[in-house]
């Protein structure tokens, strides 16, 4: 190798709209998401059914799958412990961004 690697050149597509978050929690470790994990999340894609979203509900910031049924919208956990949550009209949810890449941590 003559040159040095840069993440930002492969997992990056779009700069002004991209960024990075650590995980915390194990609601998607069936998802391949675990604890410590860094998610690439990039806000100028559109999110659509089964991708997984950076999103604030009611103010708090939660990493699920996106999902649309019958015209009610869900997010999903990765995890069988955890129940999807139906998304009411009386609640706020922000899609902050779709991740497009997780950057595991070796075990």
């Amino acid at each position: 190798m003559e040159r040095s690697l840069d993440l930002n050149e492969h997992l990056v597509r779009n700069p002004a709209a991209t960024f990075f978050v650590r995980v915390q929690g194990e609601s998607m470790r069936d998802a391949g998401i675990h604890g410590g994990d860094i998610l690439v999340v990039d806000r100028s894609l559109s999110p659509e059914d089964r991708q997984i979203v950076v999103a604030m509900l009611d103010g708090d910031f939660t990493v699920k799958r996106l999902r649309r049924k019958d015209g009610r919208v869900f997010l999903e956990a990765g995890n069988d412990s955890f129940s999807p949550i139906e998304i009411s009209e009386n609640q706020e949810l922000v899609i902050w961004g779709v991740v497009s890449f997780i950057i595991h941590q070796a075990r």
